[in-house]
């Protein structure tokens, strides 16, 4: 084997080990993403729903994969906010806003999401 000229039996085990963590990794990653995608409910405060509805899309979009608040969403923030991506990054969700920010969500039981509370109101994502 070529490789093995130039790198010893225990370098080679080291990558092939460092590639199969990577796919594992990947796949693992692909599951969660597949178990976020779907529609939400949007919560405020005590749970109080906003009559929003927010879809997570499998489709790629410019930082991440592509979200979408529903048209009939009435609440002033979500709607300045307005979602257009989403990604996971180590079992967290990250909403991207159409003008770059992001708002940060920590999962649950039940597969609520709840916004980090130091980024300022309350909000959650309640699968539909």
């Amino acid at each position: 084997m070529a490789f093995g000229k130039y790198v010893g039996r225990g370098a080679w085990r080291v990558f092939v080990s460092a590639a199969a963590f990577a796919a594992l990794a990947s796949a693992a990653q692909s599951e969660s993403r597949t178990e976020a995608a779907g529609r939400y409910a949007v919560l405020r405060a005590e749970d109080k729903d906003t009559g929003c509805m927010l879809t997570l899309e499998q489709r790629p979009a410019a930082g991440g994969f592509k979200a979408q608040l529903a048209p009939a969403c009435r609440d002033n923030g979500l709607v300045v906010f307005d979602p257009v991506a989403w990604s996971l990054d180590h079992g967290r969700l990250s909403l991207v806003a159409r003008k770059g920010h992001k708002a940060h969500f920590d999962r649950e039981s039940g597969g609520i999401w709840r916004r980090d509370a130091k980024e300022g109101k309350t909000l959650s994502l309640r699968p539909m």
